[in-house]
């Protein structure tokens, strides 16, 4: 009697293993590889080092769940059969068709409210398509296990076939060989300031020009401790995007369309107009220090012989913690796969991937961002360092970039406005400015305030001031001259007592001039055809550069992006 219900038992695991080796190579492996090998640049493990304890607990959990699964009466193991095939198919489609764009690693708040309507559509369609695969198991008895078993198994092929592609074109990619050493911008210096003279650049991503007049209008006072400054008020960024525009600014080198990504940073911190500028500044005593919490956008490691706060890290700068690693990779495809309303439970933390292989002897101290920034800053104070030559510092800060997260005290909001956040980011300015007053290192500081880039459609300008060393105002001065970022490396220079550099500066132009200047975004235009992306095997998601070229002011630039590009240019690789 025994041998019966032992055959039974064998029986049923032909049966159950595929719907459970499908779901849990959904969710164990292909959910989470898939976003892996499209982005391994932002990932510190390997592929085989997230593949193996994927591949070993997704085994594992398959096997267990079959094994219990396959011990339930007949009819619980035919509605068991039918609720994971559902789960797979309703996981495959939320996937492909049902989520909407959350911005899954970018560390920001999701503004969850503003998608109820979405999320209770999306369960009821979860409730009717798992009802609908129950009730017809019900119906079709004995014959809803061999359907079960030939659907999973279908599913699971082309899901390991897609798998298998995706693999092959990632290991022989250079996203895959080129992952021996990773560089991190350090923060344990960012509140340090010289005692012997500094340059210092705030940049304030997406912050417009017209920004600051929106802002003004709700907050009179927000420019009052600019008085010192000249506010440029037609200022071109020369391209749309953080991505070419800050290697641009730092290098002078025009974005070139025609090369690789990695070729045109290369290019840029290798080319002459950088090794000029930072042997300049060398020569002139400068330190340069540069804070961001992102090291995506810059090139980075090719601008190691001149970033004093640049750490260049190896492999055996760190230890693998499976358990985390499992953690993070299967979490993140549970978000992917999850209904809507299930996904603010569920929604992946960014350093939790850090956290999967943590540094030996601990974690560098981050440039900090937002209004941790300003927290700490307020709380630490700046720190005056003496015999370590002159300073020549940037503070890259999320500015006005949506979605908007400070209020106008610097605080912490999701449901900020724009004008909130615009006064919050001047608050942390102006707080910074009154350390340096403190510190009576204020007078002799040359300080730009400005931004890597302005909105991508109507508000293309960005802002920019200007504090001299030694120039006192009772009231902010104001000029209409067509400068841009081009000029930004000459503009440093000429501060730094240059004034033979060759390069271009702000003081070349004057209120009224004439001159052509060109606003450069990168675009998605479907008559031209995609390119890869960069560091990943995935294609990207812009075609082409459009350029905008005018002659006046923003309200120009503005007429010229309605009446479209005055050119454009085919990319090789895309960044995004």
């Amino acid at each position: 009697m025994a041998t019966k219900p032992r055959a039974r038992y064998a029986r049923r695991w032909k049966y159950a293993i595929w719907p459970c080796a499908l779901l849990c190579f959904m969710y164990g492996i292909w959910g989470s590889m898939e976003v892996f090998t499209g982005n391994s640049s932002n990932f510190r493990f390997t592929y085989f080092e997230a593949l193996l304890p994927l591949l070993a607990v997704s085994v594992t959990v398959s096997l267990a769940l079959c094994s219990l699964i396959a011990l339930l009466r007949r009819r619980a193991f035919t509605v068991a059969l039918a609720v994971l095939l559902g789960l797979a198919v309703c996981s495959y489609a939320q996937n492909m068709a049902l989520n909407l764009d959350l911005g899954l690693l970018d560390g920001e708040a999701v503004n969850w409210a503003q998608y109820r309507a979405h999320g209770i559509r999306n369960l009821l369609i979860w409730i009717a398509a798992m009802a609908a695969f129950i009730l017809a198991a019900l119906l079709l008895k004995k014959r809803a296990r061999r359907l079960v078993r030939a659907a999973s198994a279908i599913l699971l092929a082309v899901q390991v076939l897609s798998f298998g592609v995706v693999s092959v074109q990632h290991l022989t990619s250079d996203a895959h060989s080129a992952r021996d050493t990773s560089y991190v911008l350090t923060g344990n210096q960012q509140y340090d300031v010289s005692a012997e003279g500094n340059v210092i650049l705030f940049l304030l991503d997406y912050y417009s020009n017209d920004y600051i007049d929106a802002a003004v209008k709700k907050y009179p006072d927000m420019l009052e401790p600019l008085r010192d400054f000249t506010y440029y008020d037609n200022y071109d960024p020369s391209y749309i995007g953080t991505f070419p525009s800050v290697v641009h600014m730092l290098t002078g080198n025009d974005f070139d369309t025609t090369v690789p990504i990695d070729t045109w940073f290369q290019q840029s911190w290798g080319g002459e107009t950088a090794q000029y500028f930072y042997r300049t500044l060398d020569e002139k005593g400068y330190t340069f220090h540069f804070f961001d919490s992102n090291n995506d956008y810059f090139g980075i490691q090719y601008a190691e012989p001149y970033v004093e706060n640049l750490r260049k890290l190896t492999r055996s700068d760190y230890t693998l913690r499976y358990d985390r690693l499992v953690g993070a990779m299967t979490g993140l495809a549970a978000y992917r796969y999850a209904p809507h309303i299930l996904k603010r439970f569920l929604k992946p933390n960014t350093f939790a991937f850090y956290s999967a292989m943590p540094l030996k002897g601990g974690e560098v101290e981050n440039c900090l961002n937002r209004n941790a920034f300003y927290n700490r800053l307020v709380d630490r104070g700046l720190q005056a360092v003496e015999g370590k030559g002159k300073y020549f510092v940037i503070e890259f800060l999320k500015g006005t970039h949506p979605p908007y997260h400070l209020d106008a005290q610097a605080q912490y909001d999701p449901e900020a406005t724009l004008e909130e956040t615009a006064a919050g980011y001047m608050k942390i300015v102006a707080e910074y400015l009154r350390q340096l007053k403190l510190l009576g290192l204020y007078d002799d500081a040359t300080i730009i305030i400005t931004s890597d880039h302005g909105d991508k459609e109507n508000s293309m300008q960005v802002m920019y001031f200007i504090k001299e060393a030694h120039v006192t105002r009772e009231q902010m001065a104001v000029s209409s001259a067509p400068v841009s970022h081009d000029e930004l490396l000459g503009t440093i220079l000429y501060n730094i007592g240059v004034t033979d550099s060759g390069l271009a500066s702000i003081y070349d132009f004057a209120d009224g001039d004439v001159r052509e200047r060109t606003v450069m975004r990168n675009y998605i235009d479907t008559r031209y055809p995609y390119v890869p992306r960069y560091h990943s095997t995935a294609l990207g998601t812009h075609t082409v550069m459009y350029a905008y070229t005018y002659t006046g002011d923003r309200r120009e630039l503005r007429k010229q992006f309605r009446r479209g590009p005055s050119e454009i240019l085919p990319l090789t690789e895309s960044f995004n």
